[in-house]
């Protein structure tokens, strides 16, 4: 086992996150948070370990902050973690039983833990390492999260960059004739350009499900049908609608922009449906603001692609929240309770899907909600775009 104090660089640091943490704390009835999934235990240290088959665990009291991971992160987390220490254990050592001393030298005698979210069989190895009450607040890791931190939003900003290079290289490349997987490796490496000229001393990295440098997909045809899927060989013919996704991903949080583009001989009644869905979701836009219900831009959106005649072209919600993970609170769902407030970071992305024709329809934009309204960090053309 190894012990160090880590010597980040103030960029990496974020005391706001800390505050907020240990003031959520002090709500509950817990003595400190302990997060063992992978995005949890990075909001509350700054360090994210880049695979997590190793225990990795974050650990904030009133009186500590301290980082627990395999001894292979050491560079990592003397450079980026925030934490007072880092406790870092060989293979050859038992992560749970360092972790549970580690616990103890805490003092503390209650523990609030992301249970719903750790990898299978972690929490009870720990319950089984301590005498310490865990108490599961996988509920309240989401809601800390859901509202961000300055030190975020600027990191999401910086996304945003990337996200916008990757996009105009999306609709400067994307051509019919061209493949599915040669226009998503325009947008990657527009990611990569803009990161080495602009933000190089930071990491162009993540501790969620997008991988290690964010996500680029393009989805043409039928393929566009599969809203989460990846570029394949597939090539783009007239008559397509195209979905280009960009997913950036800038010290670990992510910026969302995506376009849907027309090609050739695209039927009248695909392209009406594009011109309403893209009037739909700017009517969406201007109701993001602060006070609003997440369940009543849902529920509107819906309701105006309904009464459009697409009632049975709706598979997926207006939008959700983004940050650390790619979906995260808020959704922008008519399920869901809650209201939109200063700081959250949310994507609208209404969408029409016509499988009878291999039609998929859905632009997206990333937004930060404001005192006054949101701000938009996605700017790419929004109407109803086409390619000869």
């Amino acid at each position: 086992m190894r012990k160090l104090t880590p010597t980040p660089d103030s960029q990496f640091i974020d005391d706001d996150r800390l505050l907020k943490v240990r003031e959520t704390i002090a709500q509950t009835e817990v003595d400190g948070l302990l997060a063992l999934s992978p995005a949890n235990s990075y909001y509350l240290t700054g360090c994210y370990a880049g695979m997590y088959s190793r225990p990795v665990a974050g650990l904030v009291t009133q009186g500590t902050s301290i980082f627990v991971g395999p001894a292979l992160e050491a560079r990592k987390a003397d450079r980026t973690a925030w934490t007072d220490r880092a406790i870092l254990y060989e293979d050859a050592d038992a992560p749970f039983e360092i972790l549970a001393e580690v616990v103890k030298e805490t003092g503390v005698t209650s523990l609030g833990i992301d249970r719903a979210v750790a990898q299978a069989g972690w929490v009870d190895q720990l319950t089984n390492s301590i005498d310490v009450d865990l108490v599961d607040l996988t509920e309240e890791y989401q809601s800390l999260r859901m509202v961000k931190t300055d030190w975020e939003l600027d990191m999401i900003r910086r996304a945003a960059d990337l996200a916008g290079a990757g996009m105009e290289a999306y609709l400067e490349t994307i051509a019919i004739d061209t493949p599915e997987l040669s226009v998503a490796n325009a947008i990657q490496d527009a990611y990569y350009e803009t990161y080495l000229e602009w933000y190089p001393s930071y990491d162009i990295g993540t501790a969620n499900e997008l991988g290690q440098y964010g996500f680029a997909s393009v989805l043409a045809g039928s393929h566009a049908l599969e809203p989460h899927s990846i570029s394949s060989a597939r090539e783009i013919n007239s008559g397509d609608s195209i979905v280009g996704i960009a997913l950036p991903s800038l010290q670990g949080y992510v910026c969302e922009e995506e376009r849907t583009v027309l090609a050739g001989d695209v039927s009248d009644e695909i392209y009406q449906a594009m011109e309403t869905l893209v009037d739909v979701r700017r009517g969406t836009i201007e109701r993001i603001e602060s006070g609003v219900g997440v369940d009543e831009i849902d529920a509107w959106t819906a309701q105006q692609l309904k009464d459009a005649g697409y009632e049975s072209n709706l598979i997926h919600r207006s939008g959700h929240g983004e940050g650390i993970t790619i979906h995260e609170g808020p959704a922008l769902n008519t399920r869901e309770n809650g209201m939109l407030k200063p700081g959250m970071v949310i994507s609208v992305e209404p969408g029409l899907y016509f499988p009878d024709q291999g039609i998929g329809l859905r632009h997206s934009d990333t937004l930060v909600i404001t005192e006054n309204g949101s701000d938009r960090l996605t700017h790419s053309d929004d109407g109803v775009i086409m390619i000869d």
